[in-house]
C-alpha cells in the first residue's frame, strides 16, 4: 500500500505524520509503504539546514555526499516501522579541525551510530527497567519492536544512574547476594525513602570509605551488627547512630523463645494436671520409669564440658577435646545447670496431635501399653513411629497421673506468640492459652512484665527508662532474656535512641524487600552491578512526576 500524491491527500498525509511521528519534523518525508507487515518511511534531511561540526562546532553547510540509514522506530497500528533516512555528509571549513568531513545528526531522530530512534530507544530502556533482559525481549515482541536479552541488558547498563546527594538520614542493612554465602549493604535515604547505593559486602571497612566519600551524614540508622557500628564511629564520628526497633524486638522474642524452651517442662506439666472429673490411675497399674537415656546423656555432656570450661579452656579447645559441635559445646556451657538447656519445643510431635485425645482416654482407662496404644492409633490413621507415642507418655508414666481428655500443650514458638503479641489482639481462646502459659511457673509470668515494659518503651519511645530495666531483668533468673538486657550495654546509645526518636531502619527494610522482588524476577543470576543499576533506576521511576493533562493539549 502506498500514500496517494494529489496536493490535498500529500497535505493530509504531512499533518498526520506531525501528530503521530513528532520527531519526523525535521526530514522530508517521501513516502510511506507497507511491505509484508513492515511499515517503511522513506526520507531526506533537508539541504538548506547548517550543521556544526561535532569536533570544533563551527557551522557548515557545503555538501560532500550522502549516505542511508535504517533507524527502527516504535510500532504503528501493529506494524513493525522502520525509516529509511538519507542524510549529508558536509565538510568542515575550519582548517585547523581534524575532521575534514563529518555526518549530520538530526535532532530528536538520530545520534551517533544509533541504529533506533531516541523515542523507541525510551521505551525500551523503560522496559529494561523494570522487566530486565529476557522477560523485557519477550515484552518488546509484543510491542512489534524486537530486540534480544543481550540488547535490552546493555541498554539498561548504558542508562546514567539518578543523582543522588549526600543524606541527612541515612539508614543501612544487608541483604543476600547469594543467602548463607555472600551479602551485600543497601543505603537509603531515610527521609526520601530512595535506595542511594548497593555495597558489594558488609564490612565494616567498605561502609567507612563509603561514608568517607560522601560527609555530612547526621544520622544512621542501623541494626545492632558491630561492623556499621563500627564503621560509623571510624569515618562520621559526629553521626547519631540509631539502633533499629524492629531488629530490638526481633532480638527479645528469639530471647524469650530460648527462656520458653529451657522451661517446656513447665508447660508440659501444666497442661497434664489432673483433671478432677476423671479418676486417677492406679498407683500399681504405673510404674515410674527411671531417668530417660537422652537426659542422662544430656546431664553427662553437660558436666564434661563445664568440667573444662570453668577451668578457663576455650570453647574450640572443648570441641577438639570431647569431639562435638561447636553449637553444641557454646549451648551447654552458657546453661549454669543440666536443667537450663533448652529442649525441643515439641514440632516431632505435631503428627500426633489430632489423636491426643483419644491416647489420652485409652491411658485413663488403663490402657499404659505403648505398643497397644501405636497399634490402635495406626488403625485409626497414624503415620507416625511407637517411639513417639512412648515418649509422649514418658511425662504422664513418671508423675504417675492421669492425662487430661482433651490436652492442650503449646509449643515454644506458640507460647512465645501468646507472651509477646499485644493481649488485646488475642480471641477468647488465645486469652485463655496465655493464662495457661503464664500459670505453668514463675519465670513466664516474670518474663511477661519484662516484655511488657520494653514494649512500652519501644511503643510509646521512652528509651530513658533502659537502663533501669536491663538492671531488672538481669537480676532475673531468666538466662536468655537477662543475656539480651546485658548485650544492650554494649550499644547502649544507640538502642536508647531507637527507643527514643521516630527514626527506624523500617524504610531499609521495605528496600530489601524490593532488592528480593528484583532478584527473583532475574532467577538470581543477575550480578552486583546488574543488579544495583536496576534497583536505582527502578526506585527514580517511582518518585512523583508531572503528568500533562490532555484536557490542556
Amino acid at each position: 500500500m502506498t500514500l496517494r500524491h494529489s496536493a490535498a491527500d500529500a497535505q493530509w498525509a504531512t499533518e498526520l505524520l506531525k501528530t503521530l511521528l513528532p520527531h519526523l519534523n525535521g526530514v522530508l518525508v517521501e513516502r510511506v509503504v507497507v511491505e509484508d507487515g513492515l511499515l517503511r518511511i522513506v526520507a531526506r534531511s533537508r539541504d538548506d539546514l547548517s550543521v556544526a561540526c561535532p569536533g570544533c562546532r563551527v557551522v557548515s553547510v557545503r555538501g560532500h555526499s550522502r549516505y542511508g540509514r535504517l533507524l527502527a522506530d516504535g510500532a504503528i497500528g501493529g506494524h513493525p516501522v522502520v525509516i529509511a533516512l538519507s542524510v549529508r555528509r558536509l565538510f568542515c571549513d575550519n582548517a585547523g579541525c581534524p575532521r575534514v568531513t563529518f555526518a549530520e545528526q538530526v535532532a530528536d531522530l538520530t545520534f551517533r551510530y544509533g541504529r533506533r530512534t531516541p523515542a523507541l530507544r525510551r521505551v525500551l530502556e523503560a522496559v529494561g527497567v523494570v522487566l530486565a533482559g529476557l522477560p523485557g525481549a519477550r515484552m518488546s515482541s509484543v510491542l512489534s519492536a524486537p530486540v534480544s536479552r543481550t540488547t535490552m541488558l546493555s541498554l539498561v547498563m548504558a542508562l546514567p544512574e539518578p543523582p543522588a546527594g549526600t543524606p541527612r538520614v541515612l539508614g543501612v542493612d544487608d541483604f543476600a547476594l547469594k543467602k548463607g554465602h555472600c551479602y551485600g549493604s543497601v543505603i537509603v535515604d531515610c527521609e526520601s525513602h530512595a535506595p542511594i547505593d548497593l555495597l558489594p559486602d558488609w564490612d565494616a571497612e567498605t561502609f567507612a570509605a563509603w561514608l568517607t566519600e560522601h560527609p555530612g551524614v547526621e544520622i544512621i540508622c542501623r541494626d545492632r551488627a558491630t561492623a556499621y557500628a563500627t564503621a560509623a564511629r571510624a569515618a562520621a564520628p559526629d553521626a547519631l547512630q540509631v539502633a533499629d526497633r524492629f531488629h530490638l524486638w526481633k532480638n527479645l522474642c528469639e530471647a524469650v523463645e530460648k527462656d520458653i524452651s529451657a522451661h517446656r517442662s513447665c508447660l508440659l506439666n501444666a497442661a497434664l494436671k489432673p483433671d478432677s472429673s476423671v479418676p486417677k490411675a492406679e498407683p500399681e497399674a504405673v510404674e515410674a520409669a527411671p531417668e530417660g537415656r537422652r537426659e542422662m546423656q544430656r546431664r553427662e555432656r553437660h558436666a564434661a564440658v563445664h568440667a573444662l570450661y570453668d577451668k578457663g579452656v576455650g570453647i574450640y579447645t572443648i570441641v577438639k577435646e570431647l569431639k562435638l559441635d561447636h553449637k553444641t559445646v557454646q549451648k551447654y556451657a552458657r546453661a549454669a545447670r543440666a536443667e537450663d538447656l533448652p529442649v525441643g519445643d515439641g514440632h516431632r510431635d505435631t503428627a500426633i496431635r489430632p489423636y491426643l485425645s483419644y491416647l489420652h482416654e485409652r491411658w485413663n482407662e488403663g490402657c499404659t501399653e505403648a505398643k497397644q496404644l501405636h497399634a490402635e492409633l495406626r488403625e485409626q490413621g497414624y503415620l507416625g513411629s511407637a517411639r513417639t507415642v512412648r515418649r509422649h507418655l514418658q511425662p504422664l508414666r513418671v508423675a504417675g497421673r492421669s492425662a487430661p481428655l482433651v490436652p492442650d500443650i503449646p509449643t515454644v514458638r506458640q507460647a512465645t506468640n501468646l507472651l509477646t503479641r499485644h493481649p488485646d489482639t488475642l480471641d477468647a481462646d488465645q486469652t485463655l492459652a496465655r493464662k495457661r502459659v503464664l500459670g505453668c511457673c514463675p519465670e513466664m509470668a516474670e518474663a511477661a512484665v519484662h516484655i511488657e515494659d520494653f514494649a512500652k518503651m519501644l511503643t510509646q519511645l521512652e528509651g530513658q527508662r533502659l537502663p533501669d530495666w536491663i538492671e531488672t531483668v538481669q537480676a532475673s533468673a531468666l538466662n536468655a532474656l537477662g543475656g539480651f538486657a546485658r548485650n544492650l550495654r554494649n550499644d547502649l546509645a544507640a538502642v536508647i535512641r531507637g527507643l527514643s526518636t521516630t527514626w527506624s531502619s523500617g524504610v531499609v527494610e521495605g528496600r530489601v524487600t524490593d532488592i528480593k522482588a528484583i532478584k527473583r524476577q532475574m532467577g538470581g543470576r543477575a550480578g552486583l552491578p546488574l543488579l544495583r543499576k536496576r534497583v536505582l533506576l527502578v526506585a527514580a521511576s517511582r518518585r512523583p512526576h508531572r503528568v500533562t493533562s490532555m484536557a490542556a493539549v
